[in-house]
């Protein structure tokens, strides 16, 4: 598996980054539960998209949006998720305590950009040697309100 390339060290951009304040909502449902958040973030335009760069839980997130939808984490926790309608691909979850591979299969994925506002809706199924787990992820993303409070 290839590195989480979307991060840089903390702090340093690119001299063409420019990086703008948004407010995030990320939402995971899975067999086992689910996950919710709102966060601060930034978000700097590249050629093939947005990528939005923003912490929760002790660790950091990267949410690349293009052709197709690349979520990295780093912390205790570490992976980068690539979620494309036209092609199956590979994960690896790296822990503490070791490293466990899946195959990914997105079935629906639903991306909605106005403006600075972005939407996006995806269900894939997750492969671990043919125990298949269904996910479902919601991410939104709109500009932060001056007063730093608005929600998604």
């Amino acid at each position: 598996m290839e590195e989480n390339r979307y991060f840089r060290p903390k702090g340093r951009a690119e001299h063409s980054d420019v990086l703008r304040p948004v407010r995030v909502c990320l939402i995971s449902e899975t067999p086992s539960g689910s996950e919710r958040f709102a966060v601060s973030a930034t978000v700097a335009e590249k050629a093939a998209g947005p990528v939005y760069t923003f912490e929760h839980g002790g660790a950091r997130f990267c949410v690349a949006v293009g052709e197709t939808v690349r979520i990295g984490r780093e912390g205790d926790f570490v992976y980068e998720l690539v979620l494309d309608p036209r092609a199956e691909t590979e994960i690896c979850f790296r822990t503490p305590y070791g490293e466990v591979g899946a195959r990914v299969r997105v079935h629906d994925l639903q991306c909605v950009r106005e403006g600075e506002t972005l939407s996006l809706e995806c269900v894939y199924v997750l492969d671990f040697s043919g125990d298949r787990q269904q996910h479902r992820l919601r991410f939104s993303a709109r500009p932060q309100s001056a007063r730093g409070k608005e929600m998604v």
